[in-house]
This record gives structure tokens, C-alpha cells and sequence, in this order.
């Protein structure tokens, strides 16, 4: 049985997600576990231990590239798990999607030109772009009865400017846990192609879908020569620090100047432990991933009951993937300076919604990647807060 409701204190190993919540704050309580940074508080699944233990005590740690026994894994993981077929030669292995999309970027667009996201979008999206002296072009989407839609219109109106070059995409989108429909996606990738962009999706939370029918970006035949589709097991498996991700590229040519580009930035190579990791994720992670999912899905479900039961003012995005919730606090009528002097007199460590764009100011991310106890303790001490300020 997998342990999910132990808990660690992970200052000790230099977490960035707990170190940044002592950075924002010295004198944090102990007990305190922040709710911001996407990883989890989760145990190391047994079959991860064993297969690095096993890999440490009987091999070199040189460089290495993934093998045919590396690669059958997650095609055949992909087959099993998201049902669909993608080939071993389509599989570019990477330090993480971040340096992906940074390649990407490079590979085919030039200083100055568009790159279009979709905004609010994760953070690194704009990084990307801005810190590679090209153009971000945003299109917004437009958020209607709680929920994000894409608007259409003006993607058509961006994508013909000569100058746009890629489309960067997230699906499901962060921070919200939208899954995109197959109509929304064929409709991205028929823009695009049309104005000769290329299309890159982030899929780094599609092993999570608690809603909808993720796609698969590859699995829409047709436009694959445009598709360029990140996915990794590190949110999967928690093992974000073992920096391995899979970049699935089926057109030859754009995987060969992908390459290129990846080699010349000097992060071609994906880490030799975290090969070894994400080979026995995608072998043997399944029962880990189920019941991980399975306290997922009941923390959204607590903290959708908590907000809801709170006040009338809170609304809390219907999450379709991931472990993260999204929560608007607009209506309540209060500055997010003071919002967020609650969360700090509470020790509630989030991510802000202004992070990932002007236009979500009045949300934040909360992730609920941690053992259920805990989630419910710090629940229980915004509350108390939040009953004695707000009025």
C-alpha cells in the first residue's frame, strides 16, 4: 500500500516550494506546509525507490541517452493509459518542459518575432518568450460563468500577422484544470496550420483528468506536422527533481531543427536517474497513480465544499485535471492586498493569480497535493481568519 498521508517537512532537502514560503515569510510556524509550487507532499512511490536503488548499486552514472526499453515504455504507457499511438522515433527526451519550450521558441521563431499564448497561462510561458527577445502576442480568454473559453475570433485575427510563428498551448490549461474539447484543439490546429505557426502543447497534467476527454495532441493525424507535444511523468510521479520529460515530435524535420536547437542551448540530454524513474513509473506507477487520483479528487472535492460552505462570494473553478484549484475571491469586495494579509496571518502559501496575468488578479492557486489532513488543517485555519476579518 502507497503512503499518502505521512507528513515531511522538506526544508531539509532544499525544496523550492518550501523555501519559497520562507523567503515570503521567516517566521512560519511549524507544521506549516505551503500550497503553491506544483509538486506534491507525497511519498516516493516504492516501485521509483526500488528501480533507482537497484540502477545505483549496479550501474555507471555516465552520460546516457534513453533506450529501446526506455522508449517501448512510454509508448506503450500512452497506448494503455491515454489510448492513443505514438511512435519511439517521434521521442525527444529533455531536462524538463520548461527547456522545451525555451527550445522550441528558439528553434523556430526569431528575435522579435509573435509567439501566441493563451492568457491567464503558467508563468514560464511568458519567461520563454520575453527571455528570448521575441514578441509575446497574448490572446485572452474569455472567462464566462466560471469557466475559460478560447476565443476564436481574435486567435484568427493574430494568427495572420506574418511576423506570429508558434502558438504555445496548455492542455489541460494551468491554472484553471481546463481540459480542452477535440473540437477546441482541431480548431487551434487548423489556425495554425493555415498560417503556417507551429503548435506547441504543455500536456504535463494530462495524467490527472478527473472531467472531459483529454487529447492527445498527436493523435489528430493530420496536423502532426505542425505538433510539437510536451509531456513528463514529474507531475505524474512527483519526481519533478529527477528532471526528465518526454517532448513527442512526429514530422522529422521539425524534430531534427528541435535537435539542433536543444544541442546548441546545451540541454539535450534528459538526467540518467530520472530515465530510470520514469521508466518504472510508466512500467509499474499505475496503482501509485490511481490512488494518488483518488486523493486528488477528494481534496477538490474538500476544498470545492469548503469555499462553497464559507461564503457565497468564493467560486472555485470546476477542476476537469490536475491537482491544483482555482479560485476566484472578486465578489467579496476587498483589495488583494488584503486578501492576501489574511492568507499571511492564516500561513496559507499559495501561488497569486496575478502571476499568470493581469486579468486573474483575483484568483489564486491552491494545490492540493498533500496529504488530506493536512489540506483540512490549513483549511481550518483560514477560516478562522477569514470569519474574524471579513464582515
Amino acid at each position: 500500500m502507497n503512503d499518502f498521508q505521512t507528513t515531511y517537512n522538506r526544508l531539509r532537502n532544499g525544496s523550492s516550494k518550501w523555501l519559497k514560503m520562507t523567503s515570503e515569510k521567516e517566521d512560519v510556524p511549524e507544521g506549516i506546509i505551503p500550497l503553491s509550487v506544483a509538486d506534491m507532499e507525497f511519498q516516493t512511490a516504492e516501485v521509483i525507490k526500488e528501480a533507482l536503488k537497484t540502477y545505483i548499486d549496479t550501474e555507471v552514472l555516465g552520460y546516457s541517452k534513453p533506450t529501446k526499453a526506455y522508449l517501448d515504455s512510454v509508448t506503450n504507457f500512452f497506448d494503455k493509459f491515454h489510448k492513443t499511438k505514438i511512435e519511439n522515433e517521434w521521442i525527444v527526451t529533455t531536462p524538463g518542459i520548461v527547456p522545451a519550450l525555451a527550445t522550441a521558441v528558439r528553434a523556430f521563431s526569431d528575435v522579435g518575432d509573435g509567439v501566441i499564448i493563451f492568457t491567464p497561462v503558467y508563468p514560464p510561458f511568458y519567461e520563454v518568450v520575453r527571455g528570448q527577445g521575441r514578441r509575446i502576442e497574448e490572446s485572452p480568454l474569455i472567462y464566462s460563468n466560471n469557466r475559460y473559453e478560447i476565443d476564436f475570433e481574435n486567435l484568427e485575427k493574430i494568427a495572420k500577422k506574418d511576423d506570429v510563428k508558434l502558438i504555445l498551448f496548455c492542455n489541460p490549461h494551468n491554472p484553471s484544470g481546463i481540459v480542452w474539447t477535440r473540437d477546441e484543439i482541431e480548431r487551434i490546429c487548423q489556425i495554425a496550420k493555415e498560417n503556417d505557426i507551429i503548435l506547441v502543447s504543455d500536456e504535463i497534467h494530462s495524467d490527472y483528468v478527473f472531467n472531459g476527454e483529454h487529447v492527445v495532441l498527436t493523435d489528430l493525424s493530420e496536423y502532426r506536422d505542425i505538433s510539437i507535444c510536451c509531456t513528463a511523468p514529474s507531475k505524474t510521479f512527483n519526481i519533478a527533481g529527477l528532471q526528465c520529460s518526454n517532448i513527442l515530435i512526429p514530422d522529422k524535420g521539425i524534430r531534427n531543427e528541435f535537435l539542433r536547437a536543444n544541442e546548441v542551448m546545451g540541454i539535450e540530454r534528459a538526467n540518467v536517474l530520472g530515465l530510470v524513474a520514469a521508466k518504472a513509473c510508466y512500467d509499474n506507477g499505475y496503482d501509485w497513480l490511481k490512488e494518488a487520483s483518488e486523493v486528488i479528487k477528494q481534496n477538490l472535492e474538500i476544498v470545492d465544499k469548503f469555499f462553497s460552505s464559507l461564503s457565497d462570494k468564493f467560486r472555485v473553478m470546476e477542476i476537469d485535471a490536475s491537482f491544483l484549484a482555482w479560485i476566484n475571491f472578486e465578489d467579496l469586495n476587498v483589495s488583494t492586498e488584503e486578501f492576501y494579509s489574511w492568507l499571511d496571518e492564516a500561513n496559507i502559501f499559495i501561488n497569486k493569480g496575478e502571476t499568470f496575468g493581469e486579468a486573474a488578479k483575483y484568483f489564486i492557486r491552491l494545490n492540493v497535493g498533500l496529504p488530506t489532513k493536512d489540506l483540512i488543517n490549513a483549511l481550518d485555519r483560514f477560516e478562522k481568519v477569514f470569519k474574524e476579518k471579513h464582515v
